[in-house]
């Protein structure tokens, strides 16, 4: 009788934020006074995940919470915002459990800043956000990606992050904006990267990045991976990491230097729509901690990665929501070590935009180590959110 309570409850959850929900960031509005406004709202991701070989020689049935996300936003006075989001990753999965900073278990402060708003062209951003680096991870939101995860490199499925940081976010201070009618974006970050041991002098690490929009603007600090036919959008990205003096892989002295370049099209094709995006990432001395399954990268590497996506969203409805197949390749070339390769495919259905979608995703994955196997690793996702 409690399940099915629950299961109730459930359904009458899903079928609000499904049926009245407007696509993306559509939380529960206030209003305290003329420039004292705030949002809520909450983004649930929940998985099935099966991996060839995932438990040694055995295969991993795997189900977890993804993404869980209560998010909070406002405007203080006409020139200071904030945003926080409190948050836990991957809850359930196998063989993970950070309480600390809400990664397997527990619940933490994944994003929070202030921003002064001193123009649309100047802003100043103190807190805990996002690495300004790559799009895919530095700005685009991952409650609107185009495929059901971030490249392997920065995150996605089972893969960790190549550069130093907390969840993908850092603490920090951005000076960022949109000058030239938002043509163009910048961000520029001071902030933590590597710290403690490996950071004997306790050096700061620098981040930035610009973005040139050739058709609409992205002036947000989200943008999506995909816009589902609702924008016009060409932008060549560059990015760059410098963090100097560290101690990588047990040496001493190492400067950790990124760039990457990368290229984003989105597009209406009749009622239909077209996505694609391109990343190149060029890494010396990376700062990865955390041991690599499936590739060689580890800390003190050089290294180069590049990927591409591509989508399409076809027109009109296949029974109540919209289908977008979508491919990913991508690469990890490890100097003096190997090269391992990541195919991947999938298909999204939109029930109400990214605020309530399923996505069925496969990867292969192909590494030239011989020491490591060839496996496939199947993700089902529901996503939902207001």
């Amino acid at each position: 009788m409690k399940k099915l309570v629950v299961l109730t409850n459930m359904m009458i959850v899903l079928f609000f934020v499904c049926t009245m929900a407007s696509p993306s960031w559509a939380g529960i509005k206030m209003e305290i006074d003329e420039q004292t406004k705030g949002e809520i709202g909450i983004w649930m991701q929940t998985w099935y995940q099966w991996v060839e070989d995932g438990k040694g020689d055995e295969d991993l049935n795997d189900f977890l919470i993804r993404r869980a996300y209560l998010y909070l936003k406002g405007d203080v006075t006409q020139y200071v915002s904030f945003f926080t989001h409190i948050a836990s990753d991957k809850v359930g999965a196998e063989g993970l459990d950070k309480p600390g900073i809400g990664l397997g278990s527990g619940v933490a402060w994944r994003d929070l800043w202030i921003t002064l708003n001193l123009d649309e062209a100047f802003k100043i951003q103190m807190g805990r956000m996002y690495v300004p680096l790559t799009r895919n991870y530095g700005t685009t939101s991952t409650k609107a990606m185009l495929t059901m995860d971030l490249p392997f490199l920065q995150g996605g499925s089972r893969g960790g992050i190549f550069y130093a940081q907390k969840v993908g976010r850092d603490d920090s201070v951005t000076l960022w904006g949109n000058p030239f009618d938002g043509k163009l974006q910048y961000r520029f970050m001071i902030s933590e990267g590597v710290e403690g041991d490996n950071n004997p002098e306790d050096n700061l690490r620098f981040v930035g990045r610009l973005s040139l929009s050739l058709l609409e603007p992205e002036t947000a600090w989200f943008n999506k991976g995909t816009y589902l036919g609702k924008k016009k959008v060409l932008s060549l990205g560059l990015g760059f990491q410098s963090q100097d003096d560290l101690t990588l892989g047990g040496v001493e002295g190492e400067d950790n230097q990124v760039w990457t370049a990368d290229v984003f099209f989105d597009h209406p094709v009749g009622e239909g729509a077209v996505t694609f995006e391109a990343a190149y990432i060029d890494i010396d001395n990376c700062t990865e901690t955390q041991p690599q399954m499936y590739t060689d990268l580890a800390a003190g590497d050089d290294a180069e990665n590049w990927y591409i996506n591509a989508g399409y969203l076809f027109p009109g409805t296949l029974g109540i929501g919209q289908v977008q197949p979508y491919i990913r390749y991508e690469t990890v070339d490890v100097d003096e070590k190997n090269e391992t390769d990541f195919w991947s495919g999938g298909v999204n259905y939109y029930m109400k935009g990214h605020n309530c979608k399923l996505t069925a995703d496969y990867m292969h994955v192909d590494p030239d180590n011989d020491e490591k196997d060839e496996r496939d690793i199947f993700t089902l996702q529901f996503c939902i959110g207001f």
